[in-house]
């Protein structure tokens, strides 16, 4: 079988379109897998077989190679059907569903998700077998590039590889994302796994990753719900339920709430995914809900089927993994879901309150407060310490018990001062006219605050130590400082106490910017992070603390800054959603030159900032420091106002 047999096969093209629909719109390994195996389904594969590396990806030799067991193509399809760019298959054929057997309904359309490929390689050799017959060719990028002001190019015909005997099989060759970086088939198969209804014997879709099967508990996020006291899992379900009268639009499947105590969450994407003819057509989001519980949004699931989205008009963007909300359908799909989101992250505050209290009855510290109190008579204690711990629950559902022990400590702590419930007293007994009086009682108060604050400043100040001796003692594995910042954030910056661990932005970045092989050990980040505060996104990149900063890592960050704001100007999604990027490069020191100074001041301007390591403890030592110093002013106030109204007595 040779080439003038089998004449090239030639693409018409527009090298911009290309860039669009494969660089920028699929970035991620899961996105452009996806397509690939969608092709598959409706080819009529039954199984469909992906092999990658298992070591760190190497761009000279590393392939991921998507093989199915489908029709395959014949050298008219290719050209006829599947070089023409933007071809609709269901329109141009006529029809929705793949051939008998299987009569499956068709998950492509717009005819371009071939180029999903280029988002992560710049090659893809394509070989396929239809009736015997095998037809193979390669898609270069670059070639495309040379020839972009030709518009047209012929891929030449090559022969057999001998390894398809039936199907299609795609190889992708010089992967750009990730270089040197080992990718684990764990968190693609987890992923693969939610972008797709379909895989598993029922309907006769099988996925593998070398060599092993996308199973039915990859894509089973019930089993990781949040259960009741009674072992009931927290979700919400639809059979069949029609989002406005007499439209057709029905929505079915299911909401829940994962369960912050487990430790198998990692890789999963928080939100509801949507899903037609099998597929994911939107990525996992929340429906722009706005409920007052905004915590509860952070552990929702779930996944619904809206086949009318994909019926008769197409509704899904370009990219094929979002709506597009102009139309009426999906205006009417939104804001049931925003409505249905609310009532579910309120009804799951209201649940959790309440198994909190249950388990709260059954807590071994709450049990002794209550037994203490009562020997001493207590009353108005244990009706106080009651208060609080509902309060406390209250305002955050997501506590675990264990967060509220030490409001029950604390109640434990003064249980026997009866000063501290006078005050209580007091305050609440106190006449709203009496301004003179109400301001002596709350000076008090801030004396017991303060001394509270005060063992939270103490244990703040023993964190800074630890984190000296972390940085002394050379145990700057990224495991220990990543988790290390992420559990206590206000090191790097005092005003941080709680922070969103922005995993997709960090993953992207490290992408867009691997490091070097060769760079030098000393000159190696520790680590790369992005992390959500407010409205804003932080970029931080933490190297050792040997490093001395110069203009080149200062340039660095600039560009990782200036890269991430633009990619939060472009995204849609609201729940990644934030208004202004900023850096922070953590080391030991910085070279000391005149252009090194300036070009720090000059990032200072912009929000970019370099942080020492003695600086981070210098600083946050400082703020607490001052703290204590107020506290021992708070007491001798006191002393002072105490012996005045002896004297005066």
């Amino acid at each position: 079988m040779n080439n003038e047999q089998h004449p090239s096969f030639r693409m018409q093209f527009d090298i911009g379109t290309i860039k669009h629909l494969g660089l920028q719109m699929y970035s991620t390994l899961p996105s452009v897998i996806g397509e690939l195996v969608a092709n598959g389904w409706d080819a009529n594969a039954t199984e469909v077989h992906i092999e990658m590396p298992e070591g760190p990806m190497d761009q000279s030799v590393s392939e991921i190679t998507i093989q199915d067991n489908g029709l395959g193509m014949s050298d008219e399809d290719i050209r006829e059907k599947y070089m023409i760019v933007g071809r609709d298959r269901r329109q141009s054929d006529g029809v929705d569903q793949t051939p008998l057997p299987l009569q499956r309904k068709v998950m492509g359309r717009k005819g371009i998700g071939k180029f999903s490929a280029f988002g992560i390689a710049r090659e893809m050799e394509v070989e396929s077998v239809r009736d015997g017959r095998i037809s193979r060719f390669t898609m270069n990028y670059g070639e495309m590039l040379k020839r972009a002001d030709d518009r047209v190019i012929d891929f030449p015909a090559q022969s057999p590889t001998g390894t398809v005997k039936c199907g299609t099989k795609i190889t992708l060759r010089s992967i750009t994302k990730f270089h040197n970086r080992r990718i684990p088939p764990a968190p693609l198969r987890r992923r693969l796994a939610r972008r797709f209804a379909v895989i598993g014997a029922s309907d006769q879709f099988e996925v593998t990753i070398n060599g092993r099967q996308i199973s039915v508990e990859d894509r089973d996020l019930q089993r990781l719900l949040e259960r009741d006291t009674d072992g009931n899992p927290y979700v919400w379900t639809y059979p069949s339920q029609e989002i406005q009268p007499d439209t057709g639009w029905i929505v079915s499947g299911w909401i829940g709430a994962l369960s912050r105590t487990r430790t198998d969450l990692d890789n999963i994407d928080r939100g509801i995914a949507l899903m037609a003819r099998g597929k994911l057509v939107q990525e996992p989001f929340v429906f722009q809900a706005t409920v007052g519980q905004q915590y509860a949004l952070s552990y929702l699931v779930g996944e619904l089927h809206v086949e009318f989205v994909d019926d008769v008009e197409d509704t899904i963007g370009t990219s094929r993994n979002s709506l597009v909300w102009e139309t009426e359908a999906n205006r009417a799909l939104q804001e049931w879901g925003r409505l249905e989101v609310n009532r579910i992250a309120r009804e799951w505050a209201s649940k959790r309150s309440r198994d909190n209290e249950v388990k709260l009855a059954e807590n071994d510290l709450y049990v002794r407060f209550r037994t203490e109190a009562d020997e001493l008579g207590k009353g108005r204690a244990l009706q106080l310490a009651d208060k609080l711990v509902r309060q406390t629950i209250n305002r955050n559902p997501t506590a675990d018990i264990a967060e509220v022990e030490p409001v029950i400590k604390t109640s434990l702590d003064f249980l026997r001062f009866d000063a501290f419930w006078e005050i209580v007293a007091e305050v609440t007994a106190a006449e709203l006219d009496d301004v003179g009086r109400l301001i002596e009682l709350f000076r008090e108060w801030q004396i017991v605050e303060a001394k509270e604050m005060s063992r939270v400043t103490e244990g703040r100040i023993a964190t800074i130590t630890k984190f000296q001796e972390l940085i002394e003692g050379g145990a700057m594995e990224v495991p220990t400082l990543h988790e290390f910042l992420k559990e206590f954030p206000w090191v790097i910056d005092p005003r941080w106490t709680l922070i969103a661990d922005e995993v997709r932005y960090s993953q992207l970045l490290k992408e867009q910017f691997p490091e070097s092989d060769t760079a030098p050990e000393s000159d190696r980040r520790i680590d790369f992070l992005c992390v959500g505060s407010g409205t804003d996104l932080y970029v931080v990149e933490i190297k050792r603390p040997s490093l001395k900063a110069s203009r080149k890592h200062l340039n660095q960050l600039e560009e990782y800054v200036i890269f991430m704001r633009s990619e939060i100007r472009t995204s849609t999604d609201p729940d990644h959603s934030y208004k202004d990027v900023i850096g922070y490069l953590i080391c030991g020191d910085m070279v000391s030159t005149q252009e090194v100074e300036e070009k720090k001041k000059m990032l200072q301007d912009t929000k970019i900032y370099v942080r020492l390591y003695r600086d981070l403890l210098s600083h946050v030592q400082r703020i607490h420091g001052q703290f204590l110093k107020r506290y021992r002013e708070l007491q001798e106030a006191r002393k002072g106002s105490q012996m005045t109204s002896q004297q005066a007595d």
